[in-house]
């Protein structure tokens, strides 16, 4: 959770994906954080900044986007540009990373394992060519990004894409529910 400022006399609390928040992003959006609403995915950050806040080089950044860890949005002149999400993203990737100790190439291929089709409950016979339901080592919005998977879905507003990652150390219990609910009740 994380308090933002944005006027005099005016606070707001705005909840971000995951526990912890680093406090260099807690500094970076006291101090940038709009004054109007904010909504989490719009494009507010440039990868420079991005870097300083998370600490890592515009080059590991960039590196996430190109294995197909982050999807960033991109301006008219072809900047990227990060939303209070993709900080957010950024994080856990850290942590999986550090903590975990996954590298890049295993994030992928864990995330992969998330069933797309079950949360978006796609029509399997419909979408029976999907590269999603085949592909088990890219994630589905890597794959739609290659094959043209899904149709009509905006990966970066995509719940698979946006909440996916979180609950990557319950993957065991997630795939439990799907393929029993009555588990999770």
């Amino acid at each position: 959770m994380i308090l933002l400022n944005p006027g005099k006399n005016k606070r707001r609390v705005v909840e971000l994906p995951g526990d912890t928040v680093d406090t260099n992003l807690q500094r970076w959006l006291k101090d940038h954080a709009p004054s109007g609403g904010i909504d989490t995915l719009d494009p507010a950050i440039t990868i420079s900044a991005a870097a300083r806040i998370t600490g890592l080089s515009d080059s590991a950044l960039r590196k996430y986007e190109s294995a197909g860890l982050i999807i960033y949005h991109r301006t008219a002149g072809n900047v990227r540009m990060l939303c209070i999400e993709d900080l957010g993203r950024i994080q856990m990737i850290q942590h999986l990373i550090k903590k975990r100790g996954l590298n890049l190439e295993g994030l992928l291929r864990l995330w992969a394992l998330l069933p797309c089709w079950e949360f978006k409950d796609c029509d399997r016979e419909k979408n029976k060519d999907c590269p999603a339901l085949r592909d088990s080592e890219r994630p589905c919005w890597v794959l739609h990004n290659e094959q043209n998977g899904c149709e009509d879905w905006s990966c970066r507003k995509c719940e698979v894409y946006r909440f996916g990652a979180y609950c990557t150390e319950d993957m065991k219990e997630v795939l439990r529910n799907i393929q029993n609910p009555e588990a999770g009740k």
